[in-house]
């Protein structure tokens, strides 16, 4: 059996820190960052599976102060790939093509067993027939949720779906509200670019109705390779009051730094042999702690170990170039650079290319990315293998399309 990976307390602490701080404020969070950037290690960091409930060292403990009064946040994973096939659309297409989105939060909800409603019976309490029989039927109400969102017997279940869900969140926040042991909800949807193309309109602005109804107490948390502005396009004047959610909580995954940099170093020697500090301290910087890219150039220590160069500087811009000469190297940047748009795309190559006639609003964006470096000495591409990449490949990748689920059928 795989051991399971070690994760130091204070892993990608400013990213942690500003998703679990702006979720114990009640508010929902959008995460983006690039390809190679390490976020399935940084779900798998939050995964509340992974940690005890009691762990001092748990991030919902040390950046959720408020959960002492109003109660723990309890992660629920939502995985667009997990999505079923919409429903036929005989008797509403709308309410079909949405019912794959409400199934997949029902279903998720009810099989995180902290929300389950229970008696929390405490030491010497006597038994209240009332509140027994308030939670009884409470958990009539969560168990049968699932089951009715799938009736497929009664034709209007698609079109009810969203009242199921919304009576499934009520019963469990009600279960621990009666029983002072209240909790919170946050929705954690990866890839959301997909659930964004999979579902209509519809589910979203629903969405924000379940969040106002359950304000403070129901979250959700994107992570893209977007803005979801952007991402939006023209649906954002319908989307809006679901994207307005997230006006105020905006967290760019940054490279790793140094200490997590080395910290994944010293785990990957764990599977192979012991390098070069100097040539690990080259590799580091040559790829900009980007986690796909530290991974694929681990392999190349040795040759880096062998650079003469005058200076450290000039010793990372001869290393950039050959490392991306490999193949694993260049396959990485290549997924790197297709995760972005066309427009980001370009914006790079025009910055290797010294043009000068870049839109300002990218700029930004890809030096939120940590693709662009801006100071007193002008605009440079980061990490420097990239910049290597992209200066020895004059044709710039196509961006990626979003792939939608594989359970939704083809346009």
């Amino acid at each position: 059996m795989a051991k399971a990976r070690y994760y130091h307390p204070d892993y990608r602490q400013a990213e942690v820190s500003a998703i679990v701080e702006a979720l114990d404020q009640g508010n929902s969070v959008s995460v983006i960052g690039p390809p190679s950037i390490g976020k399935t290690n940084l779900l798998r960091f939050l995964d509340q599976e992974r940690l005890s409930v009691t762990d001092p060292n748990s991030p919902w403990m040390r950046y959720a102060p408020n959960s002492l009064e109003q109660g723990p946040v309890v992660a629920i994973n939502i995985d667009p790939n997990a999505l079923l096939p919409a429903l036929p659309s005989e008797r509403g297409r709308i309410a079909a093509e949405a019912w794959p989105g409400f199934e997949l939060l029902t279903h998720r909800t009810t099989i995180t067993p902290q929300l389950y409603p229970v008696l929390h019976r405490r030491r010497n309490d006597q038994p209240d027939d009332t509140l027994l029989d308030q939670v009884e039927r409470l958990q009539a109400r969560f168990e049968s949720a699932h089951l009715e969102v799938t009736d497929f017997e009664d034709y209007l279940h698609a079109h009810l779906a969203l009242r199921h869900l919304e009576n499934i969140i009520n019963a469990t926040l009600t279960s621990h509200r009666v029983q002072q042991t209240p909790i919170r909800l946050a929705y954690f949807m990866d890839e959301f670019e997909r659930l964004l193309g999979a579902m209509p309109d519809y589910f979203f602005v629903a969405l924000r109705s379940i969040r106002d109804r359950f304000k403070y107490s129901v979250m959700f948390v994107t992570f893209t390779r977007n803005s979801l502005d952007y991402l939006s396009g023209e649906r954002l004047a319908v989307l809006e009051p679901f994207i307005e959610l997230f006006n105020d909580s905006t967290v760019y995954l940054r490279p790793f730094g140094d200490d997590d940099a080395w910290r994944m170093i010293e785990q990957l020697e764990q599977r192979s042999v012991s390098k070069d500090d100097y040539a690990l301290g080259l590799l580091i910087r040559e790829t900009g702690g980007f986690a796909g890219l530290l991974r694929a150039g681990f392999k190349h220590t040795e040759r880096l170990a062998e650079i003469a160069a005058r200076d450290y500087r000039q010793a990372i811009t001869q290393g950039a170039t050959l490392l991306s000469a490999e193949p694993n190297i260049q396959a990485e940047c290549a997924t790197l650079l297709r995760g972005l748009n066309r427009e980001e795309i370009a914006t790079l190559y025009a910055v290797v290319n010294t043009r000068r006639d870049l839109n300002p609003v990218l700029v930004r964006e890809l030096v939120n990315k940590s693709l662009l470096a801006q100071d007193n000495a002008g605009i440079r591409v980061i990490p420097p293998v990239l910049a290597a990449y992209i200066a020895n490949t004059p044709t710039p990748p196509e961006g990626r399309a979003v792939t939608p689920p594989v359970t939704l059928p083809e346009v």
